[in-house]
């Protein structure tokens, strides 16, 4: 069963009390709408802008602190782990290392993201020796990963 029927002028009343004090107490004084979604149906119908109230405005920014900061916490976690296991197992395949790179890769992206830290580079960058010497490296240790699968653990 639908609630009452309200004029256009009582809606705007509503919504211009609202307006200055919020939508609680607003519906506490007028002693209407019944409901906060009512309410809030009416700002969307008038295209008003409620602001929320000051407590509810901390508590939201509150809540997404929070969310940022658990987020924060497990990509640091993930990214820990993955570098214990690249340097606690010898022997990763070059598949489970790729793998293993790519989930820190993922984590620090996420985690850079959440911080409002650049996630992309465009631009002009030039190489220098340790970027060569990095290289070079990598390719070192590639080589090694694949003479070294096809071999036993003496053990």
């Amino acid at each position: 069963m639908p609630g009452p029927k309200y004029t256009e002028e009582e809606k705007l009343a509503y919504l211009n009390k609202a307006s200055e004090i919020g939508h609680s107490r607003a519906r506490r004084e007028l002693g209407y709408p019944n409901s906060w979604s009512t309410a809030n149906s009416w700002a969307k119908e008038f295209g008003v802008t409620i602001a929320l109230s000051e407590l509810k405005a901390k508590s939201a920014a509150f809540n997404q602190w929070y969310r940022d900061e658990e987020l924060l916490i497990a990509m640091q976690d993930v990214i820990d782990r993955g570098m214990e296991y690249i340097n606690d197992y010898e022997r990763l395949t070059p598949d489970e290392y790729k793998k293993t790179v790519e989930g820190i890769k993922r984590a620090i992206e996420t985690k850079n993201l959440i911080e409002g830290k650049a996630t992309t580079r465009n631009g002009t960058e030039t190489t220098d020796t340790t970027d060569a010497a990095l290289q070079n490296l990598t390719r070192l240790m590639e080589s090694h990963e694949q003479m070294t699968t096809g071999q036993r653990d003496p053990a």
